[in-house]
């Protein structure tokens, strides 16, 4: 289970083309253009939108309809007719034969003729499968990385906190990006993009130093012991081989203890 939702990459990735520059803009499964009407159109019909069905589709696709008379009509992938999708009517929901479009009847209004036609294209570049199959991997990311801290009996989270969420979302981020545009050179990548990554695992290592993490930490899982005396006199050392006076810094508690602990202390015991 992948630690974020795709809804929330995909709100990271639009920062790409909110200045209404779409030349490093991720399309998902769903992408396509608004359909435009032949300029040779006598009729008053309008599509005003389609529906892509599959998650495992991408393609960059001109797809055409032909209406045979004001409600019958054909959908052809492509410029011609060598290639027909099936055939439908606007008073019922068209789902394509391949699978890939869907037309209701809500998206039909006006009244188109014999001989018009509507185009629209399919424009993804990622399947939305694919991306959450890279969601999935960037979560395997960060559980690589806490897993160095945290014991496997914790991994993976069934309810991740909210910094891994932010990990993963800026971690698969770069992962779809770069497959993206996988022909670009490092310098041609945006600032932007390149800095997920790292800011991806500084959000773990944020988690990793907060109380909920700390709290797990692996080192939280065992025993640690005091000494209540400077470790070298507790033990019977007198002074450390080579090294003057070297003696453990440390507060003495005034706490009985056992003082059979060794044969120096048994010395002189009554």
């Amino acid at each position: 289970m992948a630690y974020c939702a795709l809804d929330d990459v995909k709100r990271l990735l639009r920062v790409l083309s909110v200045s209404g520059n779409t030349q490093h803009k991720i399309r998902f499964s769903d992408s396509y253009t608004v359909p435009e009407i032949y300029s040779a159109n006598t009729g008053t019909g309008i599509l005003k939108g389609v529906e892509v069905l599959l998650n495992t589709y991408a393609g960059n696709e001109l797809w055409h309809i032909t209406f045979s008379s004001a409600t019958a009509f054909t959908l052809y992938r492509g410029e011609g007719t060598a290639s027909s999708d099936g055939t439908g009517s606007t008073s019922s929901n068209f789902t394509s034969t391949s699978g890939i479009i869907k037309i209701t009847t809500s998206q039909w209004s006006g009244t188109p003729v014999a001989g018009d036609q509507f185009k629209f294209r399919t424009d993804s570049n990622v399947s939305t499968k694919d991306a959450n199959e890279f969601l999935e991997d960037a979560t395997i990311v960060v559980d690589g990385k806490l897993g160095e801290f945290i014991s496997d009996d914790y991994l993976p989270f069934s309810t991740p906190n909210n910094l891994l969420k932010r990990a993963v979302m800026y971690i698969s981020s770069s992962i779809i990006f770069t497959s993206v545009f996988s022909s670009l050179s490092a310098e041609q990548v945006p600032t932007l993009v390149r800095s997920w990554y790292n800011q991806g695992i500084r959000f773990a290592d944020l988690f990793l130093s907060s109380i909920p993490g700390k709290n797990i930490h692996k080192y939280a899982r065992y025993a640690r012991f005091a000494s209540r005396e400077p470790l070298f006199a507790k033990v019977g050392i007198k002074e450390a081989a080579g090294v003057e006076d070297a003696k453990g810094e440390i507060e003495t508690i005034s706490v009985a203890y056992d003082e059979d602990y060794n044969e120096e202390e048994q010395i002189g015991s009554t």
